[in-house]
């Protein structure tokens, strides 16, 4: 009897194949990740934190710019000079011995000075952190006495590199942290954020990178906090210049993402309307030559009125005065100081987001006004 013919295989790679193939592509892949990651170099580092940021959405606005004019879908990124900024961290002071928190000197610059002063820090403090350049858990204990010690500066002295890890220890065990905790002054969260910022200090000092990557959106938002401190140190320099601090008041945000230079409302309008005067237009020149300093960076301009009801022939209500004022503010800008159009926002407030009392002429004078925000790279439109 005939033997049965054999059946031919199945054609094509048996399954067992395709499913070891993929095991050995991975473990390629991973291979080559660790040995691209044994040597951490700084610039390297800073272009993986760009094309992590920019996968997993980390930016709180969907800002599209690192740094000066380096555009996230290049693949590059310059973190604001902060190797520049913290080069000096570490450093010993000659008469002390101590390590130095601010610049390069042991006091500290009159930039930091005036920014610190803007912040409702009062002179006899700075006069103290300036002997040394650095802060103590003593001078905290004092600012917060004094009602002077919120979230804002917090977070700013940290990314002032005046609150290092070993200074936030300290707190972290002493009476004024638990006293802060008490009253609902700080959080975990807050705490969290200046761990991140003083971190961030420390690594920019030993040239190093996190090691983390849910440590990304702190080092984000610590890169943009420090950004608008440099921003507004040199917009501060500007406005002396130009002789603009009598008609313009600058401020940073709680978070540090924009600087805000605010123009009063009798300045810029008359009573009730929303064409510009005259007298206004040379300071509105200069601060759009202050916004071309800054090409990339997206500008909001908010303008705000009183609570005294408005109901004339153009406008009847204050929310859609305000909004005109708004809209005269920005196009102005935009028509005479060559500011891309794409980059500039505006919007009205109305009388909901009052910075003094309506009670008195003085109070609703500060609440007349316009708002020109300068956001920072990270929190760019």
């Amino acid at each position: 009897m005939a033997k049965k013919k054999a059946e031919d295989p199945p054609k094509g790679s048996p399954a067992w194949m395709a499913t070891f193939s993929d095991l050995m592509n991975l473990l390629l892949c991973f291979f080559v990740l660790l040995f691209s990651m044994s040597s951490v170099d700084a610039n390297k580092w800073e272009e993986v934190v760009v094309s992590m940021t920019s996968a997993f959405s980390v930016f709180d606005v969907g800002s599209q710019a690192i740094g000066e004019g380096s555009l996230v879908g290049v693949g590059t990124a310059q973190l604001s000079n902060l190797d520049e900024y913290y080069a000096s961290l570490g450093q010993k002071s000659e008469e002390t011995g101590e390590e130095m928190r601010a610049s390069g000197d042991s006091e500290i610059d009159e930039s930091i000075k005036n920014l610190l002063a803007s912040q409702g820090v009062e002179e006899d403090v700075i006069d103290k952190m300036s002997k040394t350049g650095e802060i103590t858990v003593e001078i905290l204990a004092d600012m917060y006495e004094d009602g002077k010690l919120d979230e804002s500066l917090l977070k700013l002295l940290a990314a002032l590199g005046m609150i290092d890890v070993d200074l936030l220890d300290k707190l972290m065990q002493s009476d004024l942290m638990e006293k802060m905790l008490e009253d609902g002054a700080v959080d975990e969260e807050l705490l969290e954020q200046l761990r991140a910022l003083a971190e961030m200090a420390a690594m920019a000092d030993n040239n190093q990178g996190p090691t983390e990557v849910k440590d990304i959106k702190q080092m984000v938002s610590a890169a943009g906090m420090i950004e608008t401190t440099e921003m507004f140190e040199k917009i501060s320099e500007i406005t002396e210049i130009y002789n603009m601090n009598d008609d313009l008041a600058l401020s940073i945000d709680e978070g540090g993402t924009y600087v805000e230079m605010t123009i009063p409302g009798s300045l810029l309008f008359e009573s009730g309307s929303a064409t510009l005067t005259e007298k206004c237009k040379p300071l509105l020149l200069k601060v759009g030559d202050i916004l071309k300093l800054y090409p990339d960076n997206y500008v909001d301009v908010i303008g705000h009125t009183d609570n005294i009801p408005i109901n004339n022939a153009a406008f009847s209500s204050n929310d859609i005065l305000s909004s005109a004022r708004a809209i005269s503010a920005a196009q102005f800008i935009v028509k005479n100081c060559g500011i891309d159009i794409k980059r500039v926002g505006w919007t009205g407030r109305g009388e909901y987001e009052p910075v003094d009392t309506n009670d008195t002429s003085e109070g609703r004078a500060k609440n007349r006004r316009v708002e020109i925000r300068l956001y920072n790279s990270y929190n760019s439109k």
